[in-house]
């Protein structure tokens, strides 16, 4: 049994993890909520560029455009890239596990696929196995310019015919407490795809599952400035630039709820443990009470004893004197 020194050392090693884990939760639960916030205030923007490309698909002839673009063309069994998005930080649960358990699983499938590790726990897994490039270090509410590096690289490898197809492996943030880990197409594009990052973006539960999406109204007449094509070329990349942006949202979202539900079940054990260590410290209190009260009464009983005995031999003596 341990003695109660030790218990009390454990008690407040406990008690001092537990407040970390409280104000960890907290805090994940402040990033998870900027997170949401922050992809929804910027949808109104992504729809308006989706309008946009759905007008010019109006106004001229679709099949010549997307037929003649390369952002739309597949090419059957060319090379993959695939984007792993992970954290840079740990303490989140479950979630780079099930990203990395995924990108694994398709690479088993492609295994001729380049791997572009995001995030510094992507990096350190495919360190190994080595990675086309990586990127990490962006903030908990990555900006358009602060993904650039990372959007640029993969349009010009997409554009110079490096890769026929990038694909994503993010987690889709569903709610507080859901969270999916998907394959998602980002290039080559198609509208469906586009539409459905953007609708996406609203969760099904939660805070913000009330806000409703709304349909964007097609212009019948517009008239484009060099032409409809160029501006076709030009407004294409940044469609996927959004998108990624958008995944990387996501993927910050459901990184802080992750994190925030681990740290929340880490405060749990912390508070079981704190009980049964409260318990046991008072079982050793009340065992040391009773070991001292019957240390006392030994004591007693040992004092009296010696004194029985002291009167015994005086009356003896005082008898032979006799």
């Amino acid at each position: 049994m341990r003695s109660r020194k030790q218990l009390k050392n454990k008690l407040q090693a406990t008690l001092g993890i537990r407040q970390i884990t409280r104000a960890m939760e907290m805090v994940a639960a402040t990033k998870m909520r900027r997170a949401e916030e922050t992809a929804l205030a910027s949808r109104p923007y992504a729809k308006k560029a989706l309008a946009l490309l759905r007008n010019l698909l109006s106004t001229v002839q679709k099949e010549d455009l997307v037929s003649h673009s390369h952002y739309f063309k597949r090419s059957i069994d060319g090379p993959v890239c695939l984007v792993v998005v992970t954290s840079d930080r740990g303490l989140a649960g479950s979630f780079n596990a099930n990203v990395l358990r995924q990108a694994e699983s398709f690479l088993a499938q492609h295994p001729s696929s380049d791997v572009v590790a995001v995030g510094k726990k992507a990096q350190d897994f495919f360190k190994v196995r080595g990675a086309a490039a990586s990127f990490a270090d962006f903030s908990d509410i990555a900006t358009l310019p602060e993904i650039a590096p990372l959007a640029d690289w993969l349009l010009s490898r997409y554009e110079n015919h490096t890769y026929d197809s990038i694909v994503f492996c993010s987690t889709n943030f569903v709610s507080a407490l859901s969270q999916k880990v998907e394959h998602t197409d980002v290039l080559p594009l198609t509208v469906e795809g586009l539409l459905s990052i953007i609708e996406r973006i609203v969760p099904k539960t939660g805070r913000y599952s009330g806000l409703q999406n709304g349909e964007e109204k097609e212009t019948p007449f517009a008239l484009f400035e060099p032409s409809a094509t160029e501006v076709f070329e030009a407004i294409v990349p940044e469609l996927v630039r959004v998108e990624i942006l958008h995944l990387m949202f996501e993927s910050a979202a459901s990184e802080h709820a992750s994190r925030m539900v681990a740290m929340k079940a880490a405060t749990e054990s912390a508070d079981d443990i704190i009980s049964e260590l409260g318990l046991e410290l008072n079982k050793a209190r009340q065992a040391g009470i009773t070991q001292e009260l019957a240390e006392i009464s030994t004591a007693k009983e040992a004092l009296s004893h010696e004194s029985r005995e002291g009167r015994t031999n005086i009356r003896s003596r005082r008898g032979r004197r006799v």
